[in-house]
């Protein structure tokens, strides 16, 4: 069946929804995980979609609940690039967008965004909302909010695509559409999580900027 949504603005998640970073973000976890003797069995399925400092006030010791703690962690681990690639069909669903069109909504630092964006290759939004400037991460749906507002429409009128349960819940809080990529977790958990439609990346995805509107199309 082929599925056409009418939107006016689209709002990416970054790590899972453009770059595909899952192998490299989840090596990094275990390796600091390791030095501070945190359990990866649970840390490992609750760390996508929701901010780094999130994960360290959860898991590890209070040592590591400081802004100051996770910058050096991320400074150590963002130069690691193994792994780390564009989503496949990214690019060209960004290439046919105008930046005005569409925002980074990311659980992640802006710094930690820039580079990943960059080193996939894929270009920097004009308009990013990250974990630096919103109060409440995902799955509030704040990020998501601001970033709708960054273009000047409701996110009712907004497509978001998301990679983790978290990030669906604040797209559907927001009111969005959600469509959901398979590149962190399962479909039949982003079904559960409330994902309008769930597609495996980019390919086979037509996005097409109208001018007062943007088409997506795509098989089901």
């Amino acid at each position: 069946m082929t599925v056409v949504i009418k939107a006016k603005g689209i709002l990416f998640d970054m790590d899972g929804t453009l770059v595909d970073t899952t192998a490299c973000v989840e090596q990094a976890w275990r390796t600091v995980a390791r030095e501070y003797g945190v359990d990866t069995t649970e840390l490992l399925k609750n760390i996508h979609g929701r901010s780094g400092l999130d994960t360290l006030k959860t898991y590890f010791p209070p040592e590591c609940h400081t802004p100051e703690f996770l910058r050096s962690y991320e400074s150590q681990i963002v130069e690691q690039t193994e792994g780390v690639n564009a989503v496949p069909g990214a690019l060209n669903i960004l290439r046919s967008l105008r930046p005005e069109k569409w925002a980074v909504v990311t659980a992640a630092s802006s710094m930690w965004a820039q580079k990943r964006l960059t080193q996939a290759g894929l270009p920097l939004p004009k308009h990013l909302v990250s974990a630096d400037t919103v109060k409440r991460n995902k799955p509030h749906p704040e990020g998501y909010l601001a970033g709708a507002n960054h273009l000047g429409f409701g996110a009712e009128h907004t497509v978001v695509f998301e990679d983790a349960v978290s990030e669906v819940l604040a797209g559907r809080a927001a009111n969005a559409t959600v469509i959901a990529l398979t590149t962190s977790t399962p479909h039949k958990e982003l079904v559960k999580a409330g994902a309008h439609y769930v597609l495996k990346d980019y390919q086979g995805v037509t996005v097409v900027d109208r001018g007062d509107h943007i088409t997506i199309e795509f098989e089901i």
